[in-house]
């Protein structure tokens, strides 16, 4: 009996179909722009702290996630892998105008943080890549799919918390060891706007009943315990 397809374990919908050929475009234009010694597009649209405020590039935050580190192909490529990897199943279980709304308020969620956090640390370098989108992705699928099997080279079946931990445990290994060239404050907004959207402990009131569930939970087995005493 043969396992499952690669196309049913990893959907390849429209919407990230879309996304995916956007980056594409995008590197290769900023690329053939490079070689000719243009990078002016590049500047204006890399998010660079002291350039959103007191500059007010705002719409940085926003275009930053859609361009890629120049002359570094593993960038894009891995960040497109994993957008292919996590964002086709969820595109369709939520539909296409679902998941791009998730996609960009992670992207840009992580571009504020980036910005904010570069005005209390002094000057930032310039940041590029959609690594707070996708780490959005990584956070909403191992919550909305824990259980999922995944079959690792093909063979070695994991569960879906399981492989998340992989590129999760490799954005903290990062900033742990500080490593150059990789915006920490992108990953971890990102993984944090995820985790808070497919939730809903972004509303207050969410956070605020299941507080109070919990609470209620503790009293009646405090109550339960005293009964049988």
């Amino acid at each position: 009996m043969s396992g499952p397809s690669i196309s049913q374990l990893w959907p390849f919908p429209k919407a990230v179909k879309t996304i995916l050929i956007v980056h594409a475009a995008l590197w290769l234009l900023t690329i053939i722009a490079w070689r000719l010694g243009n990078t002016a597009v590049f500047d204006a649209l890399a998010l660079t702290p002291s350039q959103v405020w007191p500059g007010a590039h705002l719409w940085q935050v926003f275009t930053y996630m859609w361009l890629h580190a120049l002359g570094e192909f593993y960038h894009i490529l891995l960040n497109m892998l994993f957008l292919w990897m996590f964002g086709g199943v969820l595109a369709e279980r939520w539909g296409a105008s679902a998941f791009v709304r998730f996609y960009l308020l992670c992207g840009v969620t992580a571009g504020i943080a980036v910005a904010v956090v570069g005005q209390f640390l002094g000057p930032a370098e310039r940041t590029v890549g959609a690594s707070g989108a996708i780490y959005g992705l990584v956070a909403a699928w191992a919550i909305a799919f824990p259980d999922h099997r995944v079959y690792l080279f093909g063979v070695l079946p994991i569960r879906g918390r399981h492989f998340a931990l992989v590129p999760i445990g490799f954005a903290v290994l990062e900033f742990l060891v500080g490593g150059t060239g990789t915006s920490h404050v992108a990953h971890l907004a990102g993984l944090a706007a995820g985790a808070l959207l497919v939730t809903g402990y972004w509303r207050p009131f969410r956070v605020w009943n299941r507080l109070r569930y919990q609470w209620l939970k503790r009293r009646l087995k405090i109550i339960a315990g005293d009964r049988k005493n």
